[in-house]
């Protein structure tokens, strides 16, 4: 058995705990364990412990203290593999798990600053050089977040595509039906959902603005995801009279909320790939997308547009087109399935990589 330790700050209901949950779900359960290390508890923990993973604990105050925890608990229980995700500590937990003889020492680039200049971007040389130094296997989900992660290492990273289990997210023109009747519309009127954090990063007041222009449209805007902006988005629909918005705020049923919609909107001002546009094209979904967002997140399926941000006017178009069929949803839905988003794929090229390095 191949024991494998993830680490990530905490476990709740974001992109990259998706990532980790997909990968510990379709590892060869024969061959590969996964547990996971955390320095808080978050609230999506459960859903990891249903498929067999242990969660550990180390509460973080500060570096020295952290380094000496983690070099207990290392010499401890003994990893094959630590596979850390990507936060500003990783080169700690690498030089660790190094210093701890762990034969292999996996950093996961998860996102891209795209919104920082790239005359800045040289400056993660100095940032990253402890995980670049100690890490000796590296993955990135983008071409670009192996670029402003791994500089040094940039040419020899591992993109490993954010990948889902295709069959969550198939459209099912059945539970369109029922979730459209939850939210009470007609079958004429359109739904443009986003789903992701409330934070800056993801740009909800752009939808906000959108939905005002186009208040006089048969349009309803539904946001899923909760986070530290969720109540100041409540507060800006409630005071402005923003009435075709609904926050739904966080669900774990998000792929049925998918099938109801007829367009995903994309407006993050930057992402290493964006799994919810995957789930979004998995699900025979429009994508209607900033162009900063990796080109990995097209899946080529002739449904992903890229529109840069300043350009309201074509957002604005673009969302008053006419939505694909029923039919149409399906045909892409099922094309889906044949693109390297599959997760029963990635998760074995993941599992020969790990391989590569205990030989």
């Amino acid at each position: 058995m191949i024991n494998i330790l993830f680490e990530y700050p905490q476990l709740n209901c974001g992109g990259t705990e998706v990532v980790m949950y997909n990968l510990a779900k379709f590892f060869d359960s024969s061959q590969y364990h996964v547990d996971i290390l955390v320095r808080k508890q978050g609230n999506n923990e459960e859903i990891f412990r249903k498929i067999g993973c242990s969660i550990y604990l180390i509460p973080f105050t500060s570096k020295e203290q952290y380094k000496l925890d983690l070099m207990t608990f290392f010499n401890s229980y003994h990893y094959d593999v630590v596979h850390t995700h990507m936060h500003s500590d990783m080169g700690l937990v690498m030089e660790c798990a190094s210093k701890a003889g762990i034969l292999v020492r996996v950093a996961h680039s998860h996102n891209a600053r795209l919104d920082i200049p790239h005359l800045f971007w040289p400056v993660q040389i100095f940032r990253n050089w402890c995980v670049e130094n100690y890490a000796n296997l590296f993955f990135a989900c983008s071409r670009i977040a192996a670029k402003w992660m791994f500089p040094r290492h940039r040419n020899s990273v591992y993109v490993i595509y954010n990948a889902i289990d295709l069959d969550d997210f198939k459209f099912d023109v059945a539970v369109r039906k029922q979730k459209r009747k939850e939210l009470g519309i007609t079958d004429k009127t359109k739904v443009i959902i986003n789903v992701g954090r409330c934070t800056d990063q993801k740009n909800h007041s752009f939808i906000l603005d959108r939905a005002k222009e186009l208040k006089n449209e048969d349009i309803l805007f539904v946001i899923i995801g909760d986070g530290p902006l969720f109540k100041s988005l409540s507060k800006r629909i409630e005071d402005e009279y923003i009435s075709n918005v609904h926050m739904m705020g966080k669900r774990f049923d998000v792929s049925q909320w998918l099938c109801a919609a007829d367009v995903f909107i994309f407006p993050s001002i930057y992402e290493g790939l964006g799994i919810v546009a995957i789930e979004a094209q998995a699900c025979g979904l429009r994508v209607l997308s900033t162009n900063t967002i990796p080109i990995e997140a097209d899946m080529q399926m002739g449904s992903f547009e890229r529109v840069a941000l300043a350009d309201i006017r074509r957002w604005n178009d673009l969302l008053k087109q006419d939505i694909y069929s029923e039919d149409k949803r399906l045909e892409l839905s099922c094309k889906a399935f044949d693109s390297h988003y599959n997760i029963r794929v990635v998760a074995k090229e993941v599992e020969q990589l790990y391989k590569s390095k205990l030989c």
